[in-house]
C-alpha cells in the first residue's frame, strides 16, 4: 500500500499526460480514419442536405442527421487515388505550398545563422538597441505586422506576388532569437584559439559554429516549415489569384466542393510536416534545451 501511494503522484502525471496526448491526437486519428471511408458513405455522414443514407424515416424523411464515428464500414483508398490521379488543382496547390515554404526555410534558416552570430560575437555600435527590437518585432502579432508587410510590398511592386510571404518568411526574427541563446553558452575559449591557429570570422562560423548548432537548426528548420506550410492570412492578403494559392488556403475551400475528398487531402497535407518532426524530434529537443526555450 505504501509503495502504491509514493507512486501515486507518477500514475497521476502519467494518466493526466496521456489524456492529453490523446486529445491532441484525435484529430489526426479522426481524420485519417475517415479519409479511409467512401465518398457515399463520407456525403451521407456529414452532407448538411438529405440524403438516403442520412433521412429519419420516423418523420417522414423530412429530417437528417449526422452519423459522427471514427472507424469507416468498409476501407477503401479510393479518395486518395482520385486526390492523386484526378485533382491537378490539388497537385497544383501542393507545389505552391513547396513553392513559398522552401524559400523561406532556406533562407531564414542561413540568415538568422549569420545573424546571430554576428549579434553574439561581433562588436558593432548599437548591437543591443538593434537587438531589442528584434525581440520587439518578434513579439507582435502576424496581424499587427501585417499591415507594413503590406506597404512595403506594394513600395516595392511586389504585393501580388510569392516574394511577398518569403521576404518577411526569411527575416523573421525567432530564429535569430533561438541561435543566439544557443550560443550564449558557447564556450569563449573556442572563439580564442581558433583565431590563435589563424582563423578568420567566417572560417570560425563555418567550421566550428555551424556544425555544433546543428540541433539548434534542426529545432529551426523544423518550426519554420510548419509555421509557413500552414501559411493562411498572408496568402489571402498577398495572393489573390485561386490558382496560385497554397493549398493550406485551398483546404477552406474544399468543404463546399467536394465532401468526399476533404479527408484524404487533410491527411496527405498534413504528411510532410508529420514526416519532418519525426525525423527531426530528437534533435528539435536538444536543440531547444540549448537554447534554453522551455
Amino acid at each position: 500500500m505504501n509503495k502504491f501511494r509514493r507512486k501515486l503522484p507518477e500514475i497521476t502525471l502519467f494518466s493526466a499526460l496521456a489524456v492529453l496526448a490523446a486529445i491532441a491526437l484525435f484529430p489526426l486519428v479522426f481524420t485519417v480514419l475517415n479519409s479511409l471511408m467512401g465518398g457515399h458513405e463520407i456525403i451521407s455522414r456529414y452532407a448538411d442536405f438529405q440524403t438516403d443514407g442520412n433521412a429519419d424515416g420516423l418523420f417522414f424523411r423530412t429530417l437528417h442527421f449526422v452519423d459522427f464515428s471514427l472507424m469507416p464500414q468498409a476501407v477503401t483508398f479510393e479518395k486518395y487515388a482520385d486526390l492523386l490521379t484526378k485533382s491537378p488543382l490539388y497537385l497544383m496547390m501542393f507545389w505552391n505550398s513547396l513553392k513559398i515554404t522552401a524559400p523561406v526555410l532556406v533562407g531564414n534558416v542561413i540568415v538568422s545563422a549569420m545573424a546571430a552570430f554576428a549579434f553574439e560575437h561581433l562588436r558593432f555600435k548599437a548591437k543591443e538597441a538593434v537587438y531589442f527590437v528584434y525581440l520587439i518585432v518578434m513579439l507582435m502579432p502576424l496581424q499587427v505586422l501585417l499591415v507594413p508587410n503590406f506597404l512595403v510590398a506594394d513600395w516595392l511592386n511586389i504585393r501580388q506576388n510569392y516574394l511577398a510571404i518569403i521576404l518577411p518568411g526569411i527575416f523573421s526574427p525567432f530564429g535569430v532569437f533561438l541561435i543566439r541563446q544557443h550560443l550564449k553558452g558557447f564556450p569563449s575559449e573556442y572563439f580564442d584559439a581558433a583565431f590563435v591557429d589563424g582563423a578568420g570570422y567566417l572560417q570560425f562560423f563555418i567550421r566550428i559554429i555551424i556544425p555544433c548548432m546543428k540541433p539548434t537548426l534542426a529545432a529551426l528548420t523544423i518550426l519554420t516549415f510548419v509555421e509557413y506550410w500552414n501559411v493562411v492570412d498572408q496568402a489571402v492578403v498577398f495572393i489573390h489569384q485561386t490558382y496560385r494559392q497554397p493549398l493550406s488556403v485551398y483546404l477552406s475551400r474544399m468543404v463546399s466542393l467536394d465532401m468526399g475528398m476533404v479527408f484524404a487531402t487533410s491527411a496527405l497535407y498534413m504528411l510532410p510536416a508529420l514526416l519532418l518532426f519525426f525525423a527531426g524530434t530528437e534533435q528539435m529537443a536538444e536543440g531547444l534545451r540549448l537554447s534554453g526555450i522551455k
